[in-house]
């Protein structure tokens, strides 16, 4: 096992700093719809009729300035305290901040469509820019319900994206968790829908055809994204304990092997005995990983990890941060096996995973 600074893959050359980006192929999407259709999704009809039944559990949040109407999306009930009348919902963390996770001028209004349609204020709890979820607190004599919550998410898992509309209606989308993921903005917990998420419906309950809540969804380029119930309710318990999250800075993007086309997996299997871990599509520049030699191109794999897909390997990595809150430790040393792909050789290091708090965009 080898160390930062005294690899053969320290001693790389850097890259330029602005080389041309590989392009992607261009991928295909379903149609979006934003309706059910009667007669084809009729066996999983009985799942989005639940939650409208249900229609105690999904608001609709407004943000305004003294000119009138900003943007609008939609939001989940996670929380009900009916001794105090306070619940918890969670939303799209765009409605409370920009990009970079700077929060909007505070003289903005966050108006709160109940399923009621009595509206109130909402008061901004917690919000995680990187995951892209805020948590806000809402007070008011309301009956109101908490999803059921999966277990987990698959890819090719048939799903529901709900929002609210204008007028309060529910909206739906169904589709699938796509076979496939992007390297965008070093936020490797996304997965893809291959369908479009109702209009305003970012922040909104993604549902499977049991009727249980698996996620939200966002819109963002280059398709609708969905975060796992399981990544939100760790930020949500960190939160709920230590007001503040923990999440890993790996300062790479990836691409799973599991997911790249058949015959790209074919030829790593049979050209570089791959058959598993990470492709690296970008590496920021001074991190961790650069200085450790690791370069675009290469393939990774974390040896005492179980995962074969990001979602999984950033639900391990974040719950690694609890040791980071409880003051246990700063990093984490990980075991890590590189391919070198250009040069055909491979290389165990330790590669030391750092963690940040901070609410804003942080790299």
């Amino acid at each position: 096992m080898t160390t930062a600074g005294s690899t053969t893959l320290a001693s790389r050359p850097l890259p330029l700093r602005y080389p041309p980006y590989p392009t992607l192929p261009t991928g295909t999407r379903p149609t979006s719809r934003q309706y059910l259709d009667p007669v084809l999704d009729r066996k999983y009809l009985d799942s989005v009729l639940e939650w409208a039944k249900e229609r105690r559990r999904i608001a609709k949040l407004s943000k305004k300035d003294g000119g009138g109407l900003i943007s609008r999306c939609t939001g989940v009930v996670i929380g009900w305290d009916g001794a105090n009348k306070r619940a918890k919902i969670l939303t799209a963390a765009s409605v409370v901040c920009d990009f970079n996770g700077e929060l909007h001028n505070p003289a903005l209004k966050l108006s709160v469509s109940m399923p009621n349609k009595t509206t109130t204020e909402g008061r901004l709890l917690f919000y995680n820019v990187h995951y892209g979820i805020a948590l806000l607190e809402v007070m008011g004599d309301y009956k109101l319900e908490v999803p059921s919550f999966g277990s987990g998410t698959n890819y090719g898992q048939v799903i529901f994206a709900l929002g609210r509309g204008e007028n309060m209606s529910l909206m739906v989308s169904h589709g699938t968790i796509s076979w496939t993921d992007y390297p965008v903005l070093l936020r490797n917990h996304n997965m893809f829908l291959s369908c479009d998420i109702p209009e305003g419906g970012s922040g909104g309950p993604v549902v499977d055809h049991g009727g249980n809540m698996i996620g939200i969804a966002f819109v963002e380029n280059p398709g609708p994204v969905f975060i796992s119930i399981k990544t939100i309710m760790t930020c949500m318990e960190m939160w709920d304990q230590f007001s503040r999250v923990a999440r890993p800075l790996l300062g790479m993007q990836l691409k799973s092997v599991e997911l790249l086309d058949v015959s790209i997996q074919e030829e790593l299997c049979r050209d570089y005995n791959i058959t598993s871990g990470f492709i690296v599509s970008q590496v920021l520049v001074d991190s961790t990983a650069e200085k450790l030699g690791i370069r675009r191109g290469d393939v990774i794999d974390f040896q005492d990890i179980d995962c074969s897909t990001l979602s999984q390997l950033e639900d391990h990595l974040l719950s690694l941060g609890w040791g980071y809150l409880k003051g246990m430790h700063l990093t984490v040393d990980l075991k890590v096996e590189v391919h070198n792909l250009f040069d055909s050789y491979r290389e165990s290091i330790t590669f030391p995973v750092q963690f940040t708090d901070a609410s804003k965009q942080v790299n």
